[in-house]
């Protein structure tokens, strides 16, 4: 990857395990940079689905077990979290949004899980480079918070 990103990084192996470990990061992150809990919660539901997409569709056919990277990073005013895996080229903000008055019958799979999280995310951004490059972004609220917890 030609790109560096700020932040706390860490590096997954893409497996089932994948989730539990992004989560343990991102609250070692959300408590040495006092995250507000409102925010906190709302990532986890976030790299949760990021994450699940990741570990089932990014390695399809490849029969590896490769990594992807997260990075987190505070800034006065909002929190960044950027994910980038190795699977195949997919932007996720290109998908149609699904459409939830059909029956349940009816409708087509996937979808919901971006819906999700534009829904609680202030900002979603993707880009490809020779990787899947995923931001989400969450302004925090009137207390904004600095990289040393001091507000």
């Amino acid at each position: 990857m030609d790109r560096q990103f700020a932040g706390r990084h860490a590096q997954i192996a893409t497996q089932r395990a994948a989730t539990a470990q992004v989560v343990e990061a991102l609250d070692a992150f959300c408590n040495a940079e006092h995250v507000p809990d409102e925010v906190a919660w709302r990532l986890r539901v976030v790299l949760d689905e990021i994450v699940a997409n990741i570990v089932t569709h990014g390695r399809a056919g490849t029969g590896e077990k490769p990594v992807f990277d997260v990075w987190f990073r505070a800034e006065p005013d909002a929190v960044e979290v950027t994910v980038a895996d190795d699977g195949p080229a997919f932007n996720p903000l290109l998908q149609p949004e699904p459409d939830t008055t059909l029956p349940l019958a009816s409708r087509q799979p996937g979808g919901l899980g971006i819906t999700l999280i534009k829904s609680l995310m202030d900002d979603v951004h993707y880009e490809r480079t020779d990787r899947n490059i995923l931001t989400v972004r969450k302004r925090l609220g009137s207390t904004a918070v600095t990289s040393n917890g001091n507000q």
